[in-house]
């Protein structure tokens, strides 16, 4: 009995055969000579992520498995809750997680294929874009990290990051830059061509700001690709997690989330993990929002050579976001994340078996175990 999440499948023929019809048609880039002037749209936190499953839905299904993997059918769940006085009866050690659960919950069909393609239509997309973000001139001066920054912050609000639940400030001399993205960000340009374009772009920046000349040196998504293949070649586990000591801009990550379901990637750079996280949304979901009975997934700001504990950049706002204690579960309080707490995974699905947290049934079924009303991402 597999979860009853009823999402609308289409099958990856059908999905081939519209990114080729779309390949083939014409594309016509935006650019600050198009923009209306003095738009005005209230932009809500998490605008932008109904629209980036939708599009995804026709191209990838990447959000639609990401969704129904987030569900726990009510059976697997009650043997979920089942399993310390299960093992205690057959003088075992409890496992953390069942292989039952992660049989009855993980879809029949494999991990959806991202193929990777580098278009120069989607980053001539992307220049533009950040090209809209000051009034007049490039994006490309002294101030390029800035305006980098600012974007991505945008990004992240439009998506419904937990950690960017407010429209960032205009960077000054940008006034209107909030509508003037609106208008020029184009995401289905990157998604119908994905690719690591953030790690293109950056290079040729680093020497933008005297603090950041020492350089950024991304692994090509082809060879990324390659390791990956070379890494999953004997055996394909969804349920295994990775490790990126150094991810940058993620390339590695999203090579091997065709593979795995769970990972951790650790930066010094805590604007590169913000470019991760920004393509993370675009084509590896369960790496930008954790699976949440699956943990093991993670961004860290530190240096992994050092022994000092690093610094949660997104995992933690999101369990904060999900998670409420049945003691507040009717009162409802809204805990404020914070960067420097970060909570095992492991720890936390164990306190939701042992009831100490509370998930939530989704509406949409009235029988799965979930963290979120799922119809809010599909």
């Amino acid at each position: 009995m597999k979860s009853s999440l009823e999402i609308p499948l289409i099958n990856s023929k059908t999905r081939i055969e519209v990114r080729q019809h779309l390949r083939k048609e014409p594309y016509q880039i935006k650019s600050k000579k198009d923009l209306i002037p003095h738009l005005n749209r209230d932009l809500k936190h998490g605008w932008l992520l109904p629209i980036l499953a939708q599009v995804d839905r026709c191209l990838w299904g990447r959000w639609d498995y990401w969704a129904r993997c987030q569900a726990v059918p009510a059976h697997a769940w009650t043997r979920w809750q089942m399993e310390p006085m299960l093992a205690l009866l057959e003088n075992r050690k409890p496992e953390r997680l069942p292989k039952f659960v992660i049989q009855e919950t993980l879809p029949n069909e494999p991990i959806p294929q991202i193929e990777w393609q580098y278009s120069s239509i989607a980053e001539s997309m992307l220049n533009n874009t950040l090209n809209c973000i000051p009034k007049h001139g490039e994006w490309r001066t002294w101030s390029a990290w800035e305006y980098l920054e600012y974007f991505l912050h945008w990004a992240l609000f439009g998506f419904g990051h937990p950690a960017y639940k407010s429209l960032p400030k205009e960077p000054a001399g940008c006034e209107g830059a909030s509508m003037r993205l609106y208008q020029v960000f184009d995401l289905s340009a990157l998604l119908l061509y994905p690719e690591d374009y953030l790690g293109r772009i950056l290079p040729d920046i680093c020497g933008k700001k005297a603090q950041r000349n020492a350089g950024f040196y991304p692994t090509p998504l082809v060879v990324a690709s390659f390791i990956s293949q070379v890494i999953s070649h004997e055996e394909i586990d969804r349920t295994a997690s990775f490790s990126e000591p150094a991810c940058g801009t993620g390339a590695l990550m999203l090579a091997q989330s065709n593979n795995c379901l769970s990972g951790v990637g650790q930066d010094i750079d805590q604007v590169l993990l913000k470019c991760a996280l920004f393509q993370f949304f675009l084509y590896a979901p369960w790496l930008a929002i954790p699976i949440w009975w699956l943990g093991q997934t993670d961004l860290l700001l530190g240096n992994s050579l050092l022994a000092k504990k690093p610094k949660s950049m997104n995992a933690v706002y999101w369990y904060e976001e999900w998670f409420e204690t049945v003691e507040n579960s009717e009162a409802e309080e809204i805990i404020e994340p914070t960067i420097e707490i970060v909570e095992s995974p492991e720890i936390v699905v164990q306190e939701v078996v042992q009831g100490k947290r509370k998930p939530k049934k989704n509406p949409a079924s009235g029988q799965q175990m979930t963290l979120f009303n799922l119809s809010d991402f599909t």
